[in-house]
């Protein structure tokens, strides 16, 4: 949606469309491969977002009248991630790509379902400790929150998810609260709070979540998500 400046799904039929609702990534998409596990993309006010694909491009350098998004997938801090989340910063991301103006970073679904509160806590720790050591001070960190959580659980062996409400609101506290406490008096830091976005409409609209097998939420509150951030970074 992002990347095509809102022309992914914009017509009344194709909203109506389960790929539309909730399962796009498993739509052919000539902007970007959502199968990749990081990428750059390269955004322009007027034909919206492309991956990079040039090899011998300039990684470091974002093209005038241009922004640049450098994306990673992470399976939050969980085991579940292949491989382990923290490759990225071996590998010298920074380095590779440059110093961002703001980063954003998205924790806590794949964490409350997959990961206990003890490893959540030891490997939030060791993302601090990279943040800190290859995050320039002038980097405005965002945190996007998990999103709202509502009604059931997945309990299919063999990746039973230990979900609820609750435990996804005490993981999300969790993060602001470490991020807070190590950043809190040197560094720029907002709560881009997603959560919230759904808490706060009424029960019925909440419920439909389920109709996602995810369990989040559906496309159309990722749209306001978005909207959300897209107004906090440019007004």
């Amino acid at each position: 949606k992002l990347t095509t400046l809102g022309r992914w799904c914009q017509t009344g039929e194709e909203q109506l469309t389960r790929p539309c609702i909730c399962e796009d990534y498993k739509e052919e998409f000539t902007r970007f491969n959502s199968t990749y596990r990081e990428m750059l993309i390269d955004m322009d006010p007027e034909s919206g977002g492309h991956m990079l694909t040039d090899e011998s491009a300039d990684f470091t350098t974002t093209p005038a009248g241009m922004a640049r998004i450098y994306f990673h997938k992470w399976e939050g801090l969980s085991p579940k991630n292949k491989p382990a989340w923290h490759k990225s910063f071996s590998k010298g991301m920074t380095s590779r790509y440059g110093t961002p103006q703001v980063a954003v970073v998205s924790l806590v679904n794949w964490d409350a379902a997959f990961a206990t509160r003890g490893v959540f806590a030891m490997e939030l720790r060791r993302l601090l400790d990279y943040i800190e050591r290859d995050y320039a001070p002038e980097t405005e960190i965002v945190l996007r929150l998990g999103q709202y959580h509502c009604c059931r659980s997945d309990h299919d062996p063999p990746d039973t998810r230990g979900f609820s409400r609750l435990r996804v609101e005490y993981f999300n506290q969790y993060f602001v609260n470490a991020f807070a406490e190590r950043f809190g008096a040197s560094r720029s830091l907002h709560v881009w709070d997603v959560a919230t976005i759904t808490e706060r409409r009424q029960w019925s609209h909440r419920n439909e979540s389920t109709d996602c097998n995810a369990n989040h939420a559906r496309a159309e509150i990722v749209e306001t998500e978005n909207q959300v951030l897209m107004n906090a970074m440019c007004n």
